[in-house]
Parts: C-alpha cells; sequence; structure tokens
C-alpha cells in the first residue's frame, strides 16, 4: 500500500488503535502508576527520583530519546520558564519548554499536577506518542505524518519547524526541498518557506489533511514508491504570492487534538 493509504487507514481507524493500546497490560501498569504518584510530586529533585514517573513524563513530550541526559532535563525543569534566559526558553526544540510549564516544579511546586484534566491530557499524550513509535514499524512516514497532525495547530512560526527534524521533514518533503536545504542559514531557511507556503494553513485541519495527501505522496515519490505518482494530490494553484494554496478538501483523516491543556 502506499503511504496515503496506510496513513488514511490509521487516522480514521485512530480511537480503536488507541483504545488497543490502552488495554495492554505493560500501558495500563505505566498509566495507574502515573495517576496514582504524579500528584505526590513537587519538586524536580523527587520526580527525578522516580524513574518510572521520569520515563513516562519523558515520553508523554516526546522527549523519551532525551531521557539519558538527566543533566540537562534537570535544568530544564528546576529553572523554569518565567525567566527568559532560562534553559527551556533558550531551546529549539519547543517541547523541552512545554514539558517545563506543564509540570510547573519551578512556578507552582507542581500544582498543575494535582489537576485531573492535566493529568489525563499527559496521559493521553503518552498513548499518542505510542501510537506514533508503533506505526513507525509499519511505515516511517506514518509517524512523521501523525506526529505532524498533532502538533500542527501550535506551529505558528517557521523556526518551530526549522528545529524540530521531524516536523521539517514533512515540511520540506511536502514542497520538495532537498535535505541538504537544513544546512542553509535558518533566516534564509524561513524566507524559503514563506515563499512557498503560508503557515497560517497549519490552523485549518482541512488545510492539514491536504498537507498530509500531498507529504505522503512525496515521501512515496522520494522513496522508490512504483504507486506514489499515480496517487499524488494536487498541492492546488499557486498563489499571486507565489506561495501553494493548500486548498481545503472534506477532512476525513482529521486528528482530535486535546482541548485541555493544549501541549
Amino acid at each position: 500500500m502506499t503511504t496515503i493509504v496506510d496513513l488514511r487507514v490509521v487516522s480514521r481507524n485512530h480511537d480503536r488503535y488507541e483504545q488497543a493500546i490502552r488495554s495492554r497490560p505493560a500501558v495500563q501498569r505505566a498509566i495507574s502508576y502515573f495517576q496514582d504518584n504524579i500528584g505526590k510530586i513537587t519538586n524536580t529533585e523527587d520526580f527525578m527520583k522516580d524513574d518510572k514517573l521520569y520515563r513516562f513524563v519523558l515520553e508523554a513530550f516526546d522527549l523519551g530519546s532525551q531521557a539519558k541526559s538527566r543533566g540537562l532535563i534537570r535544568k530544564v525543569l528546576e529553572e523554569g520558564v518565567t525567566d527568559g534566559a532560562s534553559t527551556a526558553n533558550r531551546m529549539s526544540d519547543a517541547k523541552f519548554k512545554e514539558m517545563a510549564t506543564i509540570l510547573g516544579f519551578a512556578e507552582s511546586g507542581g500544582e498543575n499536577l494535582k489537576q485531573p484534566a492535566v493529568v489525563q491530557a499527559i496521559i493521553d499524550r503518552y498513548v499518542d506518542v505510542t501510537l506514533e513509535v508503533d506505526s513507525e514499524a509499519q511505515n516511517p512516514a506514518v509517524r512523521l505524518g501523525l506526529y505532524f497532525q498533532r502538533r500542527a495547530g501550535n506551529i505558528t512560526n517557521w523556526y518551530q519547524v526549522m528545529a524540530d527534524s521531524a516536523l521539517r521533514k514533512v515540511v520540506y518533503t511536502t514542497l520538495g526541498l532537498p535535505d541538504q536545504t537544513a544546512l542553509l542559514d535558518v533566516d534564509k531557511q524561513k524566507a524559503l518557506l514563506e515563499k512557498r507556503m503560508d503557515i497560517a494553513d497549519l490552523q485549518d485541519p482541512a488545510k492539514v489533511s491536504k498537507l498530509m495527501d500531498r507529504f505522503a505522496a512525496m515521501y512515496d515519490l522520494q522513496n522508490g514508491s512504483s504507486t506514489a505518482t499515480a496517487s499524488m494530490p494536487s498541492i492546488g494553484p499557486i498563489s499571486r504570492s507565489g506561495r501553494a494554496s493548500i486548498i481545503s478538501i472534506d477532512p476525513s483523516i482529521t486528528m482530535s487534538l486535546m482541548s485541555f491543556p493544549r501541549f
């Protein structure tokens, strides 16, 4: 099957796949432990001493690969986000700041983590990330697509895209830009992206859905799928500004984003 089909299948059946993940004994144990213990944590030190909580949260914030970087994580959480010069605010990857903001050890001693809605949002995020990671075994592009769909609504500038290797891969593949583009000066990359696409389109689920179709087709084309060309959708006419217009379509593969909190 093509990546378009793979991505649509997972997206259209997202709730079913998600429920299957939640029903796994290991996931149930991890969620139960998190629910029972996260509200007791009031500072960074106690959080980092509990390896189960530590790894659960990092996975939920797409930072599982940083689990061994304990010194960095400690600085991110201890310094918080109030000071503009804090480590979290200086990191190019916005996920560090998201994590520090939601945990709030520096600002409120973890009071956020006593709110059931916040706890549930972190759990939902953990399940979403687990689904994305699992999808990579079938098709790496599906993981990229699901990740992009989940984060698209929070993207407000091109620097966020350039700082995130997965977001950058999706956008550059969609626009047919070679990987070497990432080696350009960031301001030159930003100018190039602005000419090609209106970042405001990422706030429109229907346009994101259309962009995902284009990404999937371009990914298959670049990776040798024999059916990619036939299934490639048109990204639409070129606007007066020279940018491709991602035309609206039925948002059949739009995924639900958590409404509270949004992170």
